[in-house]
């Protein structure tokens, strides 16, 4: 039996420096999540916890848990696999309470793994291709992004595809974090960014 619950979906962008592809994420690239989740300077941005390594049992758990709820990716730059992403059904109560019960709610999660990818643009990249899945083939009705407050590199990454701080939660017991944000982009905000032309 499976890990992870993988799907068809493959995405496709990029710019004149990298061609990016978003694959399915399966048990295929498992040693690539042992890889990337046994680094404690990827893990110090990605996790909230004092967390360093996890070990395969947890990746097993974490990504066979979240690929239940969640569209998972490999991220290509290039043809060459530098980390994974996910677009999921919205799992925090309290942001769920904050919109009607109708309302199809998302979080976009992600990483690089491999560093020498980072400060590249290629964030950027790829979450605007989440986000175009997101409203355009999944009509989602708003997505957010979920960055703790020192990990300012995830930020600007959400930002400058047109998200907004919406809430900033305390994080009184965190040792690297004062406050968990919350970024979101409405379906409206989004497409107007996407066709300022339309009113």
């Amino acid at each position: 039996m499976s890990i992870i619950k993988t799907h068809d979906i493959t995405l496709y962008g990029g710019n004149d420096t990298y061609s990016i592809v978003l694959r399915p994420m399966s048990d295929a690239h498992l040693p690539l999540l042992y890889k990337w989740n046994a680094d404690p300077e990827v893990l110090y941005w990605c996790e909230e916890a004092d967390v360093t390594h996890y070990e395969p049992e947890s990746v097993h758990y974490i990504y066979g848990m979240t690929s239940q709820t969640a569209y998972c990716f490999i991220i290509e730059a290039n043809s060459i696999p530098i980390g994974e992403c996910w677009l999921q059904k919205m799992n925090y109560a309290d942001i769920l309470a904050q919109h009607p019960a109708d309302t199809d709610v998302r979080r976009i999660d992600m990483a690089i793994g491999e560093k020498s990818y980072w400060g590249q643009g290629i964030g950027t990249l790829f979450i605007g291709m989440l986000l175009d899945f997101a409203f355009n083939t999944e009509h989602a009705d708003v997505v957010y992004g979920l960055p703790d407050d020192y990990n300012l590199r995830s930020q600007r990454v959400f930002i400058k595809n047109g998200m907004r701080i919406v809430a900033k939660v305390p994080l009184p017991d965190s040792k690297k974090a004062k406050e968990a944000l919350r970024l979101a982009i409405t379906r409206p905000e989004y497409m107007a960014l996407r066709n300022p032309s339309v009113k």
